[in-house]
Formats: structure tokens, C-alpha cells, sequence
């Protein structure tokens, strides 16, 4: 089972995210530009989450009335909307993680063997993922 990451409450709306558990002195992190002292997080707005999920659900109505029946109530159509919330959770990770692997050694093929870079992708991923979720929960809460 995973663990999960930390993650704290910064905001209204806002959490960060620590990646501080796997900033240790290994020989992969010696060469990171985050350690101890400077561990590696991210921040998560509510909002970003509740955007990407309206940007999605918006997209799918528009495809769904070109061809619905006429007679097809608005509420109908919403409830076949299908949101894929990993599918998202997986953009935020393109885009807040995945692309500072020049800063986090350990997830670029180019510096360090590709088998231990994909292994270590798959880890974090998975924390992430979950810690995600939890994250998601509580921005439905409050919105």
C-alpha cells in the first residue's frame, strides 16, 4: 500500500503538497536541486480541480446536444456526462511534476538509468494519486 503524501492546508482553498519523505541521501538525490532543507511540494488550488472538471463536463455537453434528441432536457444530458477525474489528476502531474524533471533527478531518463527513473515515476505517481483524491474530497466540500 502506498503511503501517502503530506499535503497541508495553505489557503481557503489552496493545498500544498510535500514531496519531503522521498527527499533522502541517496545517490540519485545528491544531485537534486531539493533535500532536507528544501523539499520538493506543489501547490493545488480548488479551483484548478473544479475548472478542469467544468472545462470537461462543458466539452462533453457540446458533443452530447449535437446529438441528442431534440426533446432531451438539459438535466438528462448532464447526467451522462462522465468525468475522468484521474485523467486530470494525471494532467496536473504532467504539468506540475513530470515537467521538472531537469530539478528532480531521479524522474529524468537522460541522468539516471531508465529502469530506476520508471520505478520511481511509478511511486510517486501512486502517492500522488491517492493524495489527490483526498485533496479532491475536501475541495468538494467546501464547493
Amino acid at each position: 500500500m502506498p503511503k501517502v503524501l503530506n499535503y497541508s492546508i495553505i489557503g481557503l482553498q489552496d493545498y500544498r503538497v510535500s514531496f519531503e519523505s522521498y527527499c533522502s541521501s541517496c545517490d540519485i538525490q545528491k544531485h537534486c536541486k531539493y533535500g532536507k532543507d528544501n523539499p520538493f511540494s506543489i501547490d493545488i488550488n480548488c479551483g484548478e480541480l473544479n475548472l478542469a472538471k467544468e472545462k470537461i463536463k462543458y466539452e462533453q455537453l457540446q458533443k452530447l446536444q449535437k446529438t441528442a434528441d431534440v426533446n432531451t432536457t438539459y438535466e438528462e444530458l448532464v447526467k451522462e456526462v462522465k468525468i475522468n477525474i484521474t485523467g486530470i489528476f494525471s494532467q496536473i502531474w504532467k504539468d506540475k511534476i513530470k515537467a521538472l524533471k531537469e530539478e528532480i533527478r531521479c524522474l529524468d531518463s537522460r541522468k539516471v538509468d531508465s529502469m530506476l527513473v520508471s520505478q520511481q515515476g511509478q511511486d510517486w505517481w501512486a502517492d500522488f494519486n491517492a493524495t489527490i483524491k483526498i485533496i479532491n474530497k475536501e475541495c468538494e466540500k467546501i464547493g
